[in-house]
């Protein structure tokens, strides 16, 4: 099983290629935002790129979800790609230039804290250099 976790431009469509092209495996996108998984499940996507729609309707309700149930989907799953929001630092060190990994952070954080056994996770968000390292770090220490 594979679980993303954001709904957005990147999380969204990526999974559903993935669920096309690998119609055996099931996959979850994730996303707190109950509205934009309400989008997700509807004939109106959140988000428009050429063909989508279409790969989408093929998928949903087979082997492509999207849910709300966040800490679920991850602890089921054996691969967790985290798509989330990696905005630019607006205050603090790095303030206008650095990203905030605050998401990311948080997403690590769960995906630790849910996990009852090995996972690969993978970082599908735009993050600076060595950002794994802290990342391994936090899912290291918490799990």
């Amino acid at each position: 099983k594979i679980c993303c976790i954001g709904a957005g431009y990147v999380g969204g469509p990526t999974m559903a290629v993935i669920a096309l092209k690998c119609p055996s495996i099931e996959v979850a996108v994730v996303d707190i935002s109950v509205a934009r998984i309400t989008a997700w499940n509807s004939d109106e996507l959140p988000i428009y790129e050429p063909g989508l729609d279409d790969v989408v309707k093929q998928c949903r309700g087979k082997n492509l979800f999207f849910s709300s149930e966040v800490e679920k989907h991850v602890s089921e799953a054996d691969i967790v790609f985290v798509s989330v929001n990696t905005p630019t630092k607006t205050r603090g060190l790095g303030a206008g230039k650095a990203a905030d990994l605050t998401y990311w952070e948080s997403a690590a954080r769960m995906i630790a804290d849910v996990s009852k056994s090995d996972k690969i996770v993978v970082e599908k968000s735009t993050v600076p250099v060595k950002t794994a390292e802290a990342i391994e770090k936090i899912l290291t220490h918490n799990s």
